[in-house]
């Protein structure tokens, strides 16, 4: 069973020859690795049915590993472990972290300088991975041709991650990119859209994250207060204030802060006495028929954003 699950396995790779590869030189290697995973990341069903047999492989080694029958095939079995690793973290990655890891950028940037192959695989072995790689020297290397399937794995783990930090800030604008993603991702699997437009519209989202962080610092607000501008500025016609809308923004986000309890997500008096706070800095400055809408809008932003509050620190 085991030596019939190995063959089940290497066809799905599309086979390989262990001694062939063992003359290979490194970059050589890298290649076949690298467009080996690129192939098994074609769709969804073809990456999910290698997973599932290369784990009956996985099983049925450990069991029969002391049958000289499956020596020969421990060699041509660890290289079919190495490619699973591969594509588990790209797949099945570590919950969202954000600290920036410079690895992955000097890694890029040398291999664009020396016009040398990137190591995809050593990226992938990295646990952290920060919307701050996607710069210049990242899309060059993401736009460039082929292994297309592995550089839009690498985007949508980036995406992803950035989209789990972030929901909780601004909900109405993640919620629209997170349903952006995966329309892409879905027309790109359908062959509706092909991969370099696939690749162009995930780097459209990775920047709308990066446009946020620079629009935050230029407009002086907290991290805290951009969706609250963002809800406020697009009703800007409604508003009547003399000042900037940023100082409108601080009094509201104060208002909610000032009047958070523990738990107050589930405690309607504790929503009311925010709504309550809310409204009489937005008073006068909404017209009254509008004010409740207006309101609505703010209050679930504060609901969603707070809501661990004070566990946030």
């Amino acid at each position: 069973m085991c030596l019939k699950q190995f063959e089940e396995v290497k066809g799905i790779m599309g086979g390989f020859d262990i001694e062939e590869i063992n003359k290979m030189s490194a970059v050589d290697k890298m290649k076949w690795s690298n467009n080996l995973v690129n192939t098994l990341l074609a769709t969804d069903l073809v990456t999910d049915e290698f997973l599932k047999e290369e784990k009956k492989l996985a099983e049925l080694v450990a069991m029969t590993n002391s049958d000289e029958r499956i020596w020969p095939i421990q060699e041509e079995v660890g290289v079919i472990q190495k490619i699973r690793q591969v594509i588990r973290k790209i797949k099945y990655p570590p919950g969202a972290q954000r600290q920036k890891n410079d690895r992955i950028k000097d890694l890029i940037s040398q291999s664009i300088e020396s016009h040398a192959i990137v190591d995809l695989a050593q990226m992938y072995d990295l646990d952290n991975i920060d919307i701050s790689i996607v710069d210049d020297s990242f899309q060059a290397m993401v736009k460039e041709e082929g292994e297309e399937n592995i550089k839009i794995e690498i985007l949508r783990r980036i995406i992803n991650d950035e989209l789990k930090v972030r929901t909780a800030k601004n909900i109405k604008k993640m919620t629209t990119l997170k349903d952006e993603l995966e329309k892409v991702l879905s027309n790109y699997h359908k062959n509706s859209l092909d991969s370099i437009a696939a690749i162009k519209h995930l780097l459209d989202i990775a920047n709308e994250f990066q446009n946020d962080d620079k629009r935050t610092k230029e407009l002086g607000l907290d991290t805290d207060e951009l969706a609250f501008y963002d809800l406020l500025e697009s009703n800007q016609k409604l508003i009547n204030t003399e000042g900037p809308i940023q100082d409108l923004v601080h009094s509201v986000v104060k208002s909610v802060k000032k009047n958070l309890q523990l738990d107050w997500t589930k405690k309607e008096d504790a929503k009311a006495a925010i709504r309550l706070a809310v409204k009489k800095e937005l008073k006068g400055k909404v017209p009254f028929s509008e004010l409740d809408n207006l309101l609505k809008e703010v209050i679930e932003q504060a609901e969603g954003q707070f809501k661990e509050w004070p566990l946030m620190g």
